[in-house]
């Protein structure tokens, strides 16, 4: 088996964990506090990440948080963290798939504002149709429209931020110290939203299970798409990030019996062929 070929199967099981994650946590906070969700959830992954970094012999350092790129990157983090929690609790984990499918259309689209990458008049089209396409999916002006579908949004917007200011980032920080970093935002996160709503409880054994595979599955989510990046050509690897919304529509439909209509599924084809476009465009330009 060929390096692109492993990576793109890491990259769909990557996805797969992810969605599940995602599942996970939508389950937990129908019963724990939200705010107790995160901090469990931050504090399991950071001693994953902890014990990755030993084992890999890297040290734990705290300077590189006060480095400009990666406070950008943090103020990203925090705002895709908390968006993404709140939608989690509020919003139907399909329609979650495909709205956050526009992640890489804002990324594009900031490369060329703000880091002066050169995007043409084709691909500054395709972004176009691909927030057209999101628009279909929320349907806003409707009587299905549900405003908590904002959140998806907003946490689109911090994704973007993130994944734009990690460039920035030197290559001298390891992803895992960066990630590990995620994992204290998550807990601080947790920790306010927990003081305000209040509520905290112990949770049971069949909860403990849920928050263990919600860690295990986020965890491992994390491992197999950064390993599936290194591994193989990220020109090969990233438009099986797409396979996310497969996996958030079935998982929607499946196990939490959501309804999913045509208007919304004509509007993820058409980000998620935005999205394929503008990266064919950029290898297209590349080579």
């Amino acid at each position: 088996m060929n390096a692109n070929l492993k990576s793109i199967i890491l990259m769909i099981i990557g996805m797969g964990c992810l969605t599940l994650c995602d599942l996970l946590i939508k389950i937990a906070s129908q019963t724990l506090p939200l705010g107790l969700v995160m901090i469990v959830f931050g504090i399991g992954s950071i001693m994953v990440f902890l014990g990755l970094m030993r084992t890999m012999g890297e040290s734990v350092r705290l300077s590189p948080f006060t480095n400009p790129a990666v406070v950008l990157r943090n103020i990203g983090d925090l705002i895709a963290i908390n968006g993404m929690c709140l939608a989690l609790v509020f919003v139907p984990i399909s329609t979650i798939g495909a709205v956050i499918q526009t992640v890489p259309l804002m990324v594009t689209g900031a490369a060329a504002l703000f880091l002066g990458e050169r995007v043409g008049t084709r691909r500054w089209l395709a972004i176009v149709i691909g927030f057209l396409g999101t628009l279909f999916v929320i349907q806003p002006g409707t009587a299905t429209f549900d405003i908590t579908t904002t959140l998806v949004l907003i946490a689109a917007v911090g994704m973007a931020l993130r994944d734009i200011t990690t460039k920035l980032v030197r290559e001298n920080f390891s992803t895992l110290l960066l990630s590990s970093y995620t994992s204290v935002l998550f807990i601080i996160s947790g920790s306010i939203l927990l003081i305000i709503s209040g509520g905290a409880s112990v949770p049971d054994i069949e909860m403990i299970a849920i928050l263990a595979a919600m860690i295990a599955s986020g965890s491992l989510g994390f491992f197999f798409t950064t390993k599936a990046v290194r591994l193989g050509d990220v020109s090969v690897v990233i438009p099986f990030r797409y396979t996310r919304i497969l996996f958030s529509l079935a998982a929607g439909i499946l196990i939490l019996s959501e309804q999913v209509d045509a208007v919304m599924l004509f509007g993820s084809a058409l980000t998620i062929l935005s999205g394929l476009y503008i990266w064919r465009r950029e290898i297209v330009t590349q080579n």
